[in-house]
């Protein structure tokens, strides 16, 4: 390597300790570390701009909009209350209930949102029925990042290696779809042997739904019939992707547009949910990791991971996936899967293996690992949080015994998942 890959490869890997560590603020980190190769000339700011991924950014502001629009609806604390009476009180079937709608709208939406809006239901469910609210906390944080496996726009890993590897809704749902299903019930399997004796049955359903009849943002039929119409025709275009020929961030974009003109929410409610923060540090993240890539840092890592390996695609799918599932559990999923895209793609091209079975197994890795611990995933923090604020601490160590159970269990069905689809039934 020659100074200039030294200089931008030390940059790169302080800035990303940084963001990994939590002694800084990651959009802190990612700015100095981008001043820094600016700054050195190690890349022109024409070129800098240049590597930012707009698909990527436009798909998420167009969803964050989206979900803006939803959550002043009052829809899903009605689909909640929907799920309550269906479980007939029963705590095991209303823990089901709940993170079975967490799982399933963490695919059509981002987990973070996902658990901002059931999160608190069921905390306020489990305070009801005297419930211990443990069980209902795991079950929706993982559940919440299960669900955002099986999509392109679930969970923010996916949308990086979707754009980057050029891999439709469609793909992603049909590929990571039945392993991310496989994952949800190996977790449901763990959590019944774990929490099943704390799961006792109740009978006062009828007071349950009175709460949160009450307390609830009140549904707005006009609103929400508009909006359900809005994300049917979205969701419609994400499957006829390849057939209608629009890239994901325009699909997003015009639905949120088609979302704002229809609905009668404010657009400033609706803007509320655009994370600037987010989408600034997904920009400068792009340009950091672009840097590194075109002064070629990111193929001599390729080669040299090439000659170890060797043309064994089944052998390095492996590791990719449990490496990933590791080191997601210790670090922020995002910037590790910006790191790593540019290093799977060219480790295929240089090997000529077959790239879609390892851009699943980084996929599944980066989103699944995200459940080892307490730091694993932005939704856990974010539900530990809400819980805290309720007077339920969740510890770092309680979370990683079973975070990590829950962990080690789905990267084990989502390998047996991949070894038998790609690399025994497809020979």
């Amino acid at each position: 390597m020659n100074g200039q890959q030294w200089l931008a490869g030390i940059i790169f890997v302080a800035a990303f300790a940084l963001i990994v560590s939590e002694k800084m603020h990651r959009l802190k980190a990612a700015m100095a570390g981008l001043s820094g190769v600016l700054l050195l000339r190690l890349v022109t700011q024409e070129d800098a701009f240049r590597f930012i991924d707009f698909n990527t950014i436009g798909l998420l502001v167009g969803m964050m909009i989206l979900v803006g629009i939803v959550k002043e609806t009052g829809l899903v604390q009605r689909t909640a209350i929907t799920a309550i009476t269906l479980s007939k009180g029963h705590p095991w079937r209303l823990l089901v209930a709940l993170t079975s709608l967490t799982a399933l709208i963490s695919a059509l939406l981002d987990n973070v949102t996902t658990v901002l809006l059931i999160g608190p239901v069921a905390l306020a469910v489990c305070e009801t029925l005297d419930l211990d609210p443990e069980p209902f906390i795991f079950g929706e944080i993982f559940a919440s990042n299960i669900g955002g496996t099986a999509t392109l726009i679930g969970d923010p890993p996916n949308i990086l290696i979707g754009s980057a590897a050029g891999l439709s809704f469609n793909k992603f749902l049909l590929h990571l779809g039945p392993a991310a299903l496989l994952a949800l019930c190996v977790m449901y399997g763990l959590l019944y042997l774990l929490f099943r004796k704390d799961l006792v049955p109740s009978h006062r359903t009828e007071e349950l739904l009175l709460r949160f009849q009450r307390g609830g943002k009140p549904l707005d039929k006009k609103g929400t019939t508009r909006i359900l119409a809005v994300l049917a025709g979205v969701l419609a275009a994400f499957t006829l992707h390849g057939t209608l020929g629009f890239e994901a961030a325009t699909i997003a974009i015009a639905g949120a547009t088609a979302g704002l003109l229809l609905c009668p929410v404010p657009v400033e409610k609706a803007l509320q949910e655009v994370d600037w923060v987010t989408i600034l540090f997904f920009s400068t993240l792009f340009m950091l990791v672009g840097t590194i890539e075109h002064l070629g840092i990111i193929e001599i890592a390729a080669t040299h991971l090439v000659d170890t390996v060797g043309n064994r695609p089944e052998l390095f799918a492996g590791l990719l996936l449990w490496c990933s599932g590791i080191l997601s559990a210790l670090v922020d999923n995002v910037p590790y899967t910006a790191a790593m895209i540019p290093l799977v793609r060219d480790v295929a091209s240089l090997s000529s293996m077959n790239a879609e079975p390892l851009w699943w197994a980084l996929a599944l890795g980066a989103c699944l690992g995200g459940n080892g611990t307490l730091v694993g995933a932005s939704a856990n923090l974010v539900l530990a949080g809400i819980a805290e604020k309720g007077g339920i601490r969740l510890s770092f160590l309680r979370f990683l015994r079973i975070g990590s159970l829950v962990t080690g269990a789905t990267l084990l069905s989502s390998t047996l998942y991949l070894y038998l689809r790609y690399f025994i039934l497809a020979s």
